[in-house]
């Protein structure tokens, strides 16, 4: 794909399981930034890095869209990118990645990624994937099944990465491992084919609709959950949930008779449960990985990309990326030294709680986000984009989310494990979210935090992410730019 010219490009940072950076490559970086007198330096972090091939292609997809976002300002802008052991299964639509033909199991392709990016586990995956394939019709199937993905995603308490499972600290019952992994393994497959099939039918029955404008326009009336003061402070919910299952309080076990409907299920569903669990596993895997690199890996090593020029930094993260590049913040904190402040943050449907920023927890007596506070390490505009027709975040993603030992039963599954990609920040004080189209003639630094609603563009038809990787828009790319431009972060 063509772009347009004087775009630079930085190349990649580079950073393995450990948050360990390849030698040399800040100094690299730093000395490519002097010497093209890039003035506004994008960071970008996504989680599509399967293999050479696919982080090349999504790499490419983003600095496309910010080459014709700056088309206009030949020289002045440039694109880093993070590569990190992460994947994406190639059912997902990724920019500028095919789909595979067969997307009943794991395809060749997608096992081969999985392997190279979880090594020390190819005895667990070989027996899911094998598994998922055969679909076999037996009871214990689902018990080995569940003892596989057990397997694959234990840590010992002493690794320092399961420290980074949550996006909350400080509450009462600190809570680091997910439901999905220790409730009964049948039911949760019960519980992600019947989300899925919940999806399905939202398809075609949900247009995308902001949340609520400045001028009030087009929003659903405020939330009826939680108390009064909680819907002034965290925003209105969704009028209508993507799925009954996000809207019921308490968790999976305590959700109703699952166990009966477990048993009639059909052996099919059954299996497409099991994959859809599969992928939320790693995910939750990903997750833990993500916040770790971000914080020890990249945040650390930011300011140094930045000294010796007068070059300013967008970090920009989507999905897992937007996880990494949050936690990268609390890296930037640690340094010792001052902080080099962020120009602007910008979180693309991302993938981690929607309270991670809150100074208090609406559902909790006690607890903050991870991020709590640390809005004051960026100088400019700190945006997060958001969609209801994100289903992936919308749906599946709290309910892999939910933790073992849960005890806010007051509150639904969507309030207490959402995420920001799916309807914003919250949990802090902020103007109300704002559309697209409105941030051309709006001032992006009204307040510390900002939610875009960008249902009426991201909202891709295919399942099972639908919406989630469609951020390569031009209007996405405007965003950005629009982000590098106001005070604080441009000249």
């Amino acid at each position: 794909m063509p772009q347009p010219a004087a775009f630079h490009d930085l190349g990649a940072l580079r950073f393995d399981d450990g948050a360990v950076l390849e030698p040399g490559a800040v100094d690299r970086v730093r000395a490519a930034v002097r010497d093209s007198g890039v003035r506004d330096l994008y960071v970008v972090v996504h989680g599509a890095h399967n293999d050479e091939a696919v982080g090349a292609a999504v790499d490419g997809a983003y600095r496309h869209l910010l080459a014709e976002a700056w088309s206009d300002a030949p020289g002045q802008a440039g694109m880093l990118a993070v590569h990190w052991p992460s994947l994406c299964f190639r059912d997902e639509d990724l920019p500028g990645v095919g789909k595979p033909s067969d997307t009943t199991g794991i395809d060749r392709e997608t096992f081969d990624d999985l392997l190279r990016q979880l090594p020390g586990h190819e005895e667990e995956l070989t027996e899911i994937v094998t598994l998922l394939r055969e679909r076999p019709d037996h009871e214990t199937a689902f018990d080995d099944f569940g003892s596989g993905l057990r397997r694959l995603a234990e840590l010992p308490l002493q690794d320092p990465v399961a420290s980074f499972a949550a996006d909350t600290e400080g509450e009462i019952l600190p809570q680091t491992d997910p439901l999905m992994l220790f409730e009964d393994t049948r039911t949760m497959c019960v519980e992600f084919a019947g989300a899925l099939d919940d999806l399905r039918r939202a398809q075609d029955t949900r247009p995308g609709r902001p949340a609520r404008h400045e001028d009030g326009r087009k929003g659903p009336g405020a939330s009826d959950e939680g108390t009064l003061a909680e819907v002034r402070v965290a925003g209105p919910r969704p009028a209508r949930p993507l799925s009954e299952r996000v809207g019921r309080a308490g968790t999976v076990a305590s959700g109703g008779p699952l166990g009966e409907r477990a048993r009639a299920a059909d052996q099919a569903e059954l299996w497409n449960g099991a994959h859809e669990l599969f992928r939320q596993v790693v995910r939750h895997v990903l997750r833990r990985r993500a916040g770790f690199i971000g914080e020890l890996g990249l945040g650390p090593c930011l300011p140094g990309l930045a000294e010796d020029s007068e070059v300013r930094l967008h970090l920009v993260g989507h999905g897992l990326g937007a996880r990494l590049a949050g936690f990268a913040l609390r890296g930037l904190e640690g340094g010792g030294a001052e902080p080099v402040l962020l120009s602007s943050l910008t979180l693309l449907q991302g993938e981690l709680s929607h309270f991670a920023f809150a100074d208090s927890l609406p559902q909790q007596v006690s607890g903050h986000g991870a991020l709590w506070s640390l809005q004051r390490l960026v100088q400019g505009p700190l945006l997060c984009t958001f969609s209801h027709l994100d289903f992936h975040l919308g749906v599946l993603y709290p309910l892999s989310a939910q933790m073992i030992g849960d005890s806010a039963e007051m509150v639904s599954i969507a309030r207490k494990w959402g995420a920001l990609g799916f309807d914003g920040i919250q949990g802090v004080e902020g103007p109300a979210p704002m559309c697209l189209e409105d941030t051309a003639k709006s001032d992006l630094r009204r307040a510390a935090y900002l939610n875009i609603d960008a249902s009426e563009v991201i909202r891709s038809a295919d399942l099972p992410l639908s919406g989630h990787h469609d951020v390569i828009r031009p209007e996405i790319g405007r965003l950005l730019r629009r982000a590098a431009e106001v005070p604080g972060g441009a000249d």
